[in-house]
């Protein structure tokens, strides 16, 4: 089923030594296997893997999904990191096992979509979100925005720092923040959250899968791709939002995991 596998590790200690465990297992299961530290995964990069091991926290997992653009093989996530939520909890002490469940297609497939961003005639495809942030910290951004569904056609403008535009599985990342609640990421649809708005009857929307979404700035606004910067829109240039078919595919060993806690624990604050 795999030839040809990636390790994309976070560079600590304890994820390298992972990592070099799961390479020497691999390579005598006779499979072909790179590695490459996560800071120097770049778009395409990935694309042509049949198996990616994601081994870090929630950030390595965002950039390899913001690599692949054409085609997305497998994922595999092995929790190394401090932010785990698209992790499950797997004996990593135990490579061979892990290893071998793969090899027998003891697993789920868990699919996840990702937003499109059209941009500057340039497509990105974020797992968590999109966020347009105001270049002029400090003052009042006006965005016009359009929202299109098969229901329903709105146009509004909105004051404050910015917007964000997230997926299902990415309310539980900055949007969560933004005063959004949490949405079980198996519900298909796209979220539009204001960032402090002045505005105080818009409060962050829950849409249907098939929205697009236009974004006018009237100010210099800087654009992120799940945390990664991408450009910044002019004022009266826009971009456009709305769910890809690209999706993420996640290997799960155990077929049903625990995402509420996952999300709450990893904020909970800890006192010393």
């Amino acid at each position: 089923m795999f030839k040809h596998v990636a390790i994309v590790y976070k560079p600590t200690r304890q994820c390298l030594a992972l990592a070099q465990g799961f390479f020497k297992e691999l390579k005598e299961q006779g499979f072909i296997v790179d590695t490459v530290w996560v800071d120097e995964v770049k778009q395409g990069d990935l694309d042509t893997y049949d198996l990616v091991l994601s081994i870090g926290g929630d950030g390595t997992l965002l950039k390899i999904s913001w690599s692949l653009l054409d085609r997305s093989p497998l994922i595999l996530p092995i929790p190394c990191g401090r932010r785990t939520v698209y992790y499950e909890d797997l004996d990593i002490r135990d490579i061979h096992s892990i290893v071998e469940k793969i090899l027998d297609g003891r697993f789920c497939i868990d699919i996840l979509k990702r937003i499109c961003l059209s941009f500057s005639s340039k497509k990105y495809f974020a797992l968590n979100e999109v966020a347009m942030i105001n270049q002029h910290l400090g003052r009042v951004l006006t965005i016009n925005v359009e929202i299109s569904t098969p229901y329903n056609k709105s146009r509004f403008y909105i004051e404050g720092d910015g917007l964000i535009v997230a997926t299902a599985s990415g309310s539980s990342a900055y949007v969560l923040s933004a005063g959004a609640s949490v949405i079980e990421p198996k519900i298909t649809g796209i979220y539009l959250a204001p960032l402090n708005p002045m505005n105080m009857n818009i409060a962050p929307i829950f849409l249907h899968s098939f929205t697009r979404i236009r974004v006018t700035p009237r100010g210099y606004t800087n654009v992120f791709v799940d945390g990664i910067y991408v450009g910044t829109i002019s004022p009266g240039n826009s971009v456009e939002c709305m769910l890809s078919n690209n999706n993420i595919r996640l290997i799960r060993l155990s077929c049903r995991g625990d995402v509420v806690r996952s999300i709450f624990a990893s904020r909970t604050t800890l006192f010393k």
